[in-house]
């Protein structure tokens, strides 16, 4: 049996949530093809893509355990603007994945798309769907109108079997689907994380300030670099470590801050690792449309690793205490929240936030999961 994931990234070393669910469907006992994220012919504008514009003419790459992974040939753009031009690409997405050695398109078993693109596809493919919605697509920047969007995402859940969102505000987007929804939050491996920060916590009789602040993630259009700007003034002894990927605009806003140092992308053990290391983390988004539905994957790592958590007004962090994150709306109150948390820290709650956070460990994410698989499957988990 196969099982077909249509991803919204690529696939890599990282274990995002995708790639995790990808594999328990392996596990499961199906043939996994993990399709990359698509990429419409303006790449050509843009060298550091030009890669991905050839990239379907290497086919399906082995990942081991019956994963396999391809990158699908470019898209017409303005698909996020125009339905008729998202149902060619829907089209040409599906004799792409019709074309791949294995015939991949014949016997699926399940679709778990984080696309909600190509609803013409699905009904191509003809297998039951499941629609794992973990952001507002219709609330990222570029060449899109929400309306289209919102269409095209409500036509996939129209044809999916199982809804699944990671917070209440992406779930209040399928109340029309209530009957077939399900919410999953992300989760953390919380051993990767909590054992590096047990064996530093328990080496010490008290909490030493370290005069190091983490951010860990992709620092894009979301960004709030006035927040993390004004946290670097305010502590110019501090060093602000920040790991990921970053747009240039980033850099170039925060250059100044010879106390920020961007570190690039490291592997997440280095980073579970490194943070114990730490005297607080940080999360600075702009608040938006697209940020008011996160649910912040690298806060659970950072809360696994015992660190108290700064971030920006984020919904789903809001059911928190003070002692787990503390919220900030303004750059100003981004400072004083690092303030009192770093004052209010203590070897107590490091140990506290690390065996607390156990109940975000994937393994109770991939539990519902196989619950959702099992209703749509019975007799093949």
């Amino acid at each position: 049996m196969k099982a077909l994931v249509l991803s919204t990234n690529n696939y890599r070393s990282f274990p995002s949530r995708k790639q995790r669910f990808a594999r328990r469907l392996a596990e499961r006992g199906y043939d996994v093809l993990y399709v990359e994220a698509p990429v419409t012919w303006l790449a050509a504008a843009r060298p550091q893509q030009w890669r991905k514009l050839s990239a379907w003419r290497s086919g399906t790459h082995e990942q081991g355990d019956h994963v396999w992974t391809a990158s699908p040939t470019p898209w017409l753009p303005y698909f996020k603007k125009y339905e008729r031009v998202a149902d060619r690409d829907s089209v040409t997405y599906y004799r792409y994945l019709q074309s791949l050695a294995g015939d991949w398109t014949e016997g699926v078993g399940i679709v778990l798309t984080y696309l909600p693109f190509v609803p013409r596809a699905l009904d191509l493919l003809g297998a039951p769907v499941v629609y794992d919605c973990v952001d507002d697509h219709s609330a990222y920047p570029g060449l899109l109108l929400k309306a289209t969007v919102d269409h095209l995402e409500a036509r996939t859940a129209d044809i999916a079997s199982a809804v699944i969102a990671t917070n209440e505000i992406i779930a209040a987007k399928f109340s029309a689907h209530e009957d077939k929804l399900s919410l999953i939050q992300n989760g953390v491996d919380h051993e990767l994380f909590a054992a590096p920060a047990m064996r530093w916590l328990d080496a010490l009789t008290t909490l030493p300030r370290q005069h190091r602040f983490l951010y860990v993630g992709a620092m894009r259009e979301w960004f709030d670099v006035q927040a993390l700007g004004a946290v670097a003034a305010a502590y110019p002894d501090c060093k602000i470590d920040c790991f990921g990927e970053l747009l240039p605009v980033v850099r170039d806003a925060l250059a100044v801050r010879a106390n920020i140092v961007f570190r690039g992308t490291v592997s997440q053990a280095l980073i579970a690792q490194e943070a114990p290391r730490y005297d607080v983390a940080l999360i600075p988004f702009r608040e938006s449309p697209l940020t008011l539905g996160v649910d912040p994957l690298k806060f659970y790592e950072y809360v696994a690793a015992g660190l108290p958590v700064v971030s920006s007004t984020i919904h789903a962090l809001g059911a928190f205490g003070q002692d787990t994150v503390r919220l900030a709306s303004t750059p100003q109150g981004f400072v004083a929240a690092v303030q009192d948390t770093i004052d209010g820290d203590s070897l107590e709650l490091r140990r506290y936030r690390v065996q607390s956070s156990r109940r975000f460990d994937w393994s109770f994410r991939i539990a519902e999961f196989d619950r959702i698989l099992d209703a749509l499957t019975p007799g093949e988990s």
